[in-house]
Order: structure tokens, then sequence, then C-alpha cells
């Protein structure tokens, strides 16, 4: 058995993440972003979307991993 904490990286897509990790979504909510509802989620990686929406990829990927401890 493993003892390798789950992890969300930048370059899973949105949807991946949210199929994965669905608790995700509150924290999205959050960053205004409505990643479920959008159809470049499906394909846009998660540091690529937090920049195009004008937020700092680090900031967003360490609220989505503290999400899912």
């Amino acid at each position: 058995m493993s003892n390798v904490a789950p992890q969300i990286t930048k370059d899973m897509t949105f949807l991946q993440m949210l199929q994965t990790y669905p608790e995700t979504a509150k924290v999205l909510k959050k960053y205004n972003l409505a990643c479920a509802a959008c159809l470049g989620a499906q394909n846009e990686p998660i540091d690529l979307g937090a920049i195009n929406h004008g937020i700092d990829p680090e900031e967003l990927l360490a609220a989505l991993n503290a999400a899912i401890k």
C-alpha cells in the first residue's frame, strides 16, 4: 500500500479532476470558475485555465489539493 497522497497536477484537465475529485467543485466556485458547465474543461489543463482566468495557477493548485486531503 502506498503512502503517497492523492495529488492534482497542473496538467490534469478540469474534467479529469472533477470526475476524480468531485469535491473540488466547491473550490472552483470560490474562484468563480464554472468548469463543470464549460466545454473547454474537457481539454484545458488546470494551469492554463487558471492563467486564462487571471488566477495564479500555483495558488489554485494548492487550494484544490487542500480540498482533497
